[in-house]
């Protein structure tokens, strides 16, 4: 009896940790989509333009703040998840240089495209506000969904909410 009572607490926990993560999707309220278009690490032009058609996810981010660091991996394993769909990731790096992010990328193991927003303009013109923000857009580039702080990126409740914006 009692491990069954302590099963349904576990699948109850489990069940409440999937809305947990999904009621951190906030719906957008911010206008029109702001402005994206940096040069990512190594030195090429990218942002929404280059992902027309796609859905994106867009997460502001940097190497001193731990709930950024912490959810980097499971931005990369959501990235991995969705390869080969209309879907792409990128993040923006909030004021550093290569010479503190290359590491961090080769530590952590991650392949995600960086966008360097050295003077920051790009997220102020965002509303970013702390640390890490994200950003969900459907395919047209409207946002959608925008979520301040860390989530369970890849979280199966959370990727098929994405999957809903694929084209």
């Amino acid at each position: 009896m009692r491990l069954l009572a302590c099963l349904t607490a576990a699948l109850l926990f489990a069940a409440t940790a999937s809305a947990a993560d999904l009621s951190k999707l906030k719906a957008w309220e911010g206008g029109a989509t702001p402005a994206l278009a940096l040069k990512d690490i190594s030195g090429k032009d990218n942002g929404l333009a280059q992902h027309r058609g796609k859905a994106v996810l867009i997460n502001f981010w940097a190497t001193w703040c731990a709930p950024c660091v912490k959810e980097m991996p499971a931005l990369q394993k959501l990235a991995d998840n969705l390869a080969g769909e209309r879907f792409a990731l990128l993040t923006v790096n909030f004021g550093e240089g290569e010479g503190r992010i290359e590491p961090f990328l080769k530590r952590l193991e991650l392949r995600l495209p960086v966008l360097l927003d050295r003077d920051m303009d790009t997220t102020k013109g965002w509303g970013v506000r702390g640390l890490p923000a994200t950003f969900l857009l459907d395919a047209n580039h409207r946002v959608r969904y925008q979520v301040l702080g860390e989530l369970e990126w890849d979280h199966l409740a959370v990727e098929n909410k994405i999957r809903e914006l694929l084209p």
